[in-house]
């Protein structure tokens, strides 16, 4: 091989490493902010105070949202007033443990993200009560980062 086919080689080699590296840097942060986000969107739930969830949750009129009770919402609006319902006015405390199985994937402007967790409520009569929970979240990258557009959690059939 001669040395002007070598040169444009290592040149081409050069400019692929110029282009693609940026690239694979940026999905690195993606997946470093999203890594990030989902302890946040769970200790959220914790605080018991609705308002603190929602800035990470899409108010689309469209979007579903499955939960343990009921078994589905079909928007924002929903979801909140049951969460209020059925999760923060019967309880005085929401503890979260997430296990270390958390998996992120992402393609473009959406990702996925799964995980389970360890959940301790403690009703307003002081009664505890322990549950292992699988939650999956779907986010989409908007103008204001990374936000919930769908979610499933559920506890193992029989309890946990």
């Amino acid at each position: 091989m001669n040395t002007r086919k070598v040169a444009a080689l290592a040149l081409l080699a050069g400019l692929a490493l110029v282009i693609l590296a940026p690239t694979a840097t940026s999905a690195d942060r993606e997946e470093t902010a999203l890594r990030a986000r989902i302890p946040k969107i769970v200790a959220a739930w914790g605080t018991m105070d609705i308002s603190k969830v929602a800035r990470y949750y899409a108010a689309d009129a469209d979007l579903t949202y499955f939960d343990i009770v009921p078994l589905k919402y079909n928007n924002w609006k929903e979801y909140s007033a049951g969460a209020q319902k059925y999760l923060f006015d019967p309880n005085r405390s929401i503890g979260t443990k997430l296990n270390d199985d958390l998996a992120v994937h992402r393609r473009g402007s959406l990702a996925w993200a799964t995980f389970t967790l360890a959940i301790e409520l403690v009703s307003k009569e002081g009664a505890s009560s322990h549950l292992n929970a699988r939650w999956t979240m779907v986010l989409e990258k908007r103008a204001k980062g990374w936000i919930v557009v769908h979610e499933h959690v559920s506890v193992p059939l029989g309890g946990s």
